[in-house]
Parts: C-alpha cells; sequence; structure tokens
C-alpha cells in the first residue's frame, strides 16, 4: 500500500517538474509582432550586444562576442569562436552606427576576452567614468575594470578582480568606481552538472558584493540570477530571474546588505535590466520563448523571438508601491533574435535592443 503510494507521489512529482520546465521553455507561447515606431539593424555587429550601459552624455556602450559555453549550453561553432569587443553607440547622432572601441592594457589579453555584463561608473567630480564588464576567461571569470577615454575612444585596462566565489558570473552593477554587485547565475562548471543544475532548477545561483577589497554573498541562493542593475538613487537594487519569469526588488541597506521588497511578475524571461535614469524605470530585454533560444545557440541561424517590456512606477521614489507593466516590441525573431537589452534614451526617444549572439537593433519610440 505505502509503496503504491509512494510511486504514486513521486510520479506525479517528476510530472509536476516537467510540465514546469516546458512551460518555463514556452512551448504553448505564440508571438504577435509589433514595433514602438520605425527600426532598423546596427550593421558593425553580429556577435551579439549583450549588454549596453549608458553615459549621461548620451553615449552608450555595448558588450559584444559573448561566448556563454560555461552555462552549459550547447553552442554553434561560430558562437565558441566569438571576439569579445566593446562598441559605441551615440544616441544623439542615431543615424550613424556603432563604432568598435580601442582596448589596451599591458595586463590585458584581448585574445582572451569574452565580454558578457557591462556596467559604468561617473565620477561626478572629476568626470572620470570607469567601465564594468564581466569577462568569461578559458581560465577564469573576471570582472574587468576600464577607464574610458572619450577622445581617442579608447578603454584603458585599470585591473582584472578574480576570485574563487566567481563561479558563473552574468552581469555587473557598479555603485561607486571600486565597488560594485554581480550576479552567479550557477554554481557548476562542467557542462554534465551545469545542465543537471539547470534542469532541475537548482538555486545554485546567488549575489556578491565587492567593495573594493573584498567579496561577500548577500543574496546566498536564486536559480538562474541575470541581468542586475542599481537604482538612480543608488537605494535600491533589482535581479532578473529568467527561470522564474520575476524581477527581484532589493532595498540596499547602509552596510550593502540587501532587503528583499518587492517580486515584480513578468510571465516571460528576463535577461538584463536597464534602468532609464531620469525616470527609474526599467527597460527590460526578454526571451519569451526559451527553447528557441536554446536552438539559436545550437545553430545561429535559427532564429527566436526578441521582446522589451516597460516597467514604470506610479511614485519613482517608492519603488516598492505600484507599477504599470507595458510591452514596449515584440518580434518573432526574423528582424532581431534573441532579445536582452533594452536601452532607453529619453531626450530623443530613442532605443538600443542588444542580443546574446546576433544583432543590435535602434528603434525610435513614438508610441507602445
Amino acid at each position: 500500500m505505502w509503496k503504491k503510494v509512494i510511486i504514486t507521489v513521486a510520479v506525479l512529482v517528476v510530472l509536476q517538474h516537467i510540465l514546469t520546465v516546458l512551460y518555463i521553455m514556452g512551448f504553448h507561447k505564440r508571438i504577435y509582432q509589433h514595433y514602438p515606431g520605425p527600426c532598423r539593424i546596427i550593421p558593425e555587429i553580429d556577435s551579439g550586444s549583450e549588454n549596453i550601459a549608458l553615459l549621461s552624455n548620451g553615449l552608450a556602450l555595448i558588450s559584444s562576442g559573448c561566448n556563454p559555453v560555461h552555462m552549459g549550453f550547447v553552442l554553434d561553432n561560430e558562437i565558441l569562436n566569438h571576439q569579445g569587443n566593446i562598441f559605441l553607440f551615440d544616441f544623439n547622432h542615431p543615424e550613424k552606427n556603432a563604432t568598435k572601441l580601442k582596448l589596451t592594457g599591458k595586463d590585458f589579453e584581448y585574445a582572451r576576452f569574452s565580454a558578457h555584463g557591462i556596467d559604468v561608473y561617473e565620477d561626478k567630480k572629476t568626470g572620470a567614468v570607469s567601465v564594468f564588464v564581466v569577462n568569461h576567461r578559458r581560465d577564469h571569470e573576471v570582472i574587468e575594470v576600464f577607464q574610458f577615454d572619450h577622445k581617442s575612444l579608447t578603454l584603458h585596462h585599470k585591473k582584472s578582480v578574480i576570485d574563487p566565489i566567481m563561479r558563473s558570473v552574468n552581469d555587473v552593477a557598479a555603485v561607486s568606481s571600486d565597488a560594485f554587485y554581480f550576479t552567479n547565475d550557477g554554481y557548476a562548471t562542467t557542462f554534465l552538472a551545469r545542465n543537471l543544475e539547470n534542469f532541475l532548477m537548482l538555486a545554485k545561483g546567488n549575489v556578491i558584493y565587492y567593495d573594493g577589497k573584498k567579496m561577500r554573498k548577500v543574496v546566498t541562493k536564486g536559480s538562474g540570477n541575470n541581468g542586475i542593475a542599481v537604482s538612480p538613487d543608488n537605494k535600491f537594487l533589482y535581479v532578473a530571474h529568467p527561470v522564474g519569469m520575476i524581477i527581484n526588488v532589493y532595498e540596499r541597506n547602509r552596510d550593502a546588505t540587501l532587503r528583499l521588497v518587492q517580486v515584480i511578475d513578468l510571465g516571460t524571461a528576463p535577461d538584463n535590466i536597464f534602468v532609464e535614469p531620469g525616470t527609474g524605470d526599467l527597460w527590460l530585454g526578454c526571451n519569451p520563448v526559451l527553447h528557441r533560444l536554446m536552438d539559436n545557440f545550437k545553430n545561429k541561424t535559427l532564429t527566436a523571438p526578441s521582446q522589451v517590456l516597460h516597467v514604470k512606477w506610479e511614485d519613482p521614489t517608492r519603488v516598492t508601491h505600484g507599477y504599470t507593466l507595458s510591452e514596449v516590441f515584440l518580434d518573432t525573431g526574423d528582424f532581431l533574435s534573441t532579445s536582452t537589452i533594452a536601452a532607453y534614451h529619453q531626450s530623443t526617444k530613442g532605443l538600443l535592443i542588444g542580443t546574446v549572439v546576433t544583432k543590435l537593433a535602434y528603434c525610435q519610440v513614438n508610441a507602445f
């Protein structure tokens, strides 16, 4: 009797988990394409535009050449051979295309650069711009720190931040010229173990705070912790969870620890988070059909849908209260495949939409 009950319960648990995975993969979803205005592809970029950081003068820095093999994906050979780069796009002149920045530094190895997450910190007193880039080197997970020289269009390498706690780094959010938060989207580093971790949806990810000298966990667990961003006033931190289809909102304490204050349910898989400087609103690059994203990784010629969501706060000073969630952009993947980030420039109403391993799009936002 008890043996049958145990077997039945076990079968039901396994079945429920399989159905949950199928739901997250988006097999049931249909795509109804719409754009916020005219859009075009930026021609220089075809190795991804995984993340975008915006400077106060309207210049956007774009990370390209991400190789996400560490996350357990089966990848197209072309993706495996992607070369990491940082591109610049000027929102003030959207008719122009992207420019590849020069990367210099005696201790920086360009050949081992695989750019993923990116963020910037502008020193209001000196005007100095620090740039933080997640680098998936073959031997280590690294966060590279650069100084941006606008005149020469150069990123001067300052240092490489490496620590054993950096298992599978996804994104970075700077809070000063030295300090930052970053996400680990998982723990396992071998292909088989990471796939098992992903399938079982084990909460092996975390959020780490680095004060310029030491690292410590501030969120001890999470499944697939992905994009991370800080509010304009530095009081709140946002973390994207593609598996849970949510954004976690944390309040920052004085000691840099975090307190969860809100969970935003999206119903789709968010990747990276862009915080609009003037309003604090969130712009989210999302992947609504994850099984097609996996297909795109295996074969770059296979497309996956792209989606952009906008979270508008009812009161930007009190993000623990109400918000309005809107869909800004949705594409079948034929125009833009596998969106990851959407960076909005308020004064020009321009929108850059990045992707994991393919192209970069610019849209004029007329309405949504």
